[in-house]
């Protein structure tokens, strides 16, 4: 076998290319170490920014959310359950009283599907009312059933001028949750 015979001055340059290939290669790595350390903090930042923004509106933010569910509630409540049906004709009475409305017939029709959603299925009950009454008080009626104690939805409305009040007939539809 025969002796290779280096040279201190190869050696030297192997070493170094060696050496040199190794911090490359750690180069590459840090760079990319170093890339998606740029990437978290960038993230980080914007995050700080985004807290820093909004941080004085977190109570309003609570304020808003539960008022949010009060309302939520408030309108679960609105909804006619199967066994209020005469509840809901006794309210009716008592309320178009305030309004000095006087109701001559009330009467129940029968049930029909409305619609279902997330919270539940409906039916509607449509309820025929004829009354008396002067237009302005039988609109304010109106306005308080829209936005009172249960959900009303008017299918349908007919005025008769008489003097010195007018005569209502109107259909109006009471949504009822099924159980």
């Amino acid at each position: 076998m025969r002796k290779l015979k280096l040279d201190k001055n190869i050696i030297v340059a192997i070493v170094l290319v060696i050496v040199s290939i190794g911090e490359i290669i750690l180069l590459v790595l840090g760079a990319g170490i170093v890339f998606n350390i740029n990437k978290k903090i960038s993230k980080i930042r914007q995050d700080l920014a985004t807290i820093e923004k909004e941080w004085p509106n977190k109570d309003r933010y609570v304020s808003k959310s539960e008022t949010l569910t009060k309302e939520i509630d408030d309108m679960r409540e609105k909804f006619i359950l199967p066994q209020q049906d005469s509840a809901l004709f006794s309210y009716i009475s008592t309320e178009s009283k305030n309004f000095s409305v006087q109701i001559k017939v009330i009467k129940p029709q029968a049930l029909q599907d409305y619609a279902a959603s997330k919270i539940g299925k409906f039916k509607c009950l449509p309820i025929t009312i004829s009354a008396i009454g002067s237009f302005h008080n039988f609109a304010q009626f109106m306005d308080f059933l829209q936005t009172g104690k249960y959900f009303f939805d008017v299918l349908e409305m007919q005025i008769l001028s008489d003097s010195p009040y007018h005569s209502i007939e109107m259909v109006i539809c009471g949504l009822i949750k099924e159980n």
